[in-house]
């Protein structure tokens, strides 16, 4: 039974990716994050309040721009797949109430408030910040390849990986005029969202509304 279960997670999951849009929604989200650093890096700290020696990964700034991306990113999957996904391939969901409860919403938004935190502990420990982008990459990279054992295993996933992990490392190994952090975001989200674009109008092509609709 267990197995079975396992097996239907599996299934849910890897539906949930068929569209390509968490690619698409994700990928713009990178963007916004490549265009904060990139603003930072050219305006300085004038218009940006700071609140640490270390500006640049712990402004207020960064912490709206991480909030509305996240709350819009949630809010243009759940409408995209709700007029477009939902009518043409169904709606699946399985329930587990510890996994979706507020209390573990919180703890995962303090957990990447700690991980936050300890990068840029590790980060003046070191005396650089320069190593960031191969440590995001080689995190992204793991946490994809992770992803895709949970989804039955999405092929698209491994070349995610890879590109993350390479784009990381060959911006901390050369140094560049422009924060390493705004072209890995700038890249990476701009290959997710042409992935997701192209995933997705395979799934319009193969999905088409049944009985003629349109989609609302």
């Amino acid at each position: 039974m267990e197995q079975n279960f396992t097996e239907i997670q599996q299934r849910v999951r890897h539906y949930w990716f068929k569209d390509g849009v968490g690619e698409i929604a994700v990928g713009g989200l990178f963007l916004a994050l490549s265009l904060y650093f990139a603003g930072h890096y050219f305006a300085g700290t004038r218009f940006l309040p700071s609140i640490s020696n270390a500006p640049l990964y712990i402004d207020m700034g960064l912490g709206v721009v991480l909030l509305l991306g996240i709350v819009l990113t949630r809010k243009f999957i759940a409408i995209f797949k709700t007029h477009i996904t939902y009518p043409r391939t169904g709606y699946v969901e399985y329930y587990i109430e510890s996994k979706n409860s507020l209390a573990a919403r919180i703890s995962i938004f303090i957990a990447g408030t700690l991980f936050v935190l300890l990068l840029i502990a590790i980060g003046r420990w070191v005396g650089s910040f320069k190593w960031i982008p191969a440590f995001l990459g080689i995190f992204f990279g793991l946490l994809l390849l992770f992803l895709r054992t949970k989804t039955s295993g999405l092929k698209r996933f491994i070349y995610h990986a890879s590109i993350s992990i390479l784009l990381g490392l060959v911006l901390t190994i050369n140094s560049m005029p422009i924060p390493g952090l705004s072209v890995y975001y700038a890249i990476f989200g701009l290959w997710l969202m042409t992935w997701g674009g192209w995933i997705l109008a395979k799934y319009l092509r193969e999905n088409p509304l049944p009985n003629g609709e349109d989609d609302e």
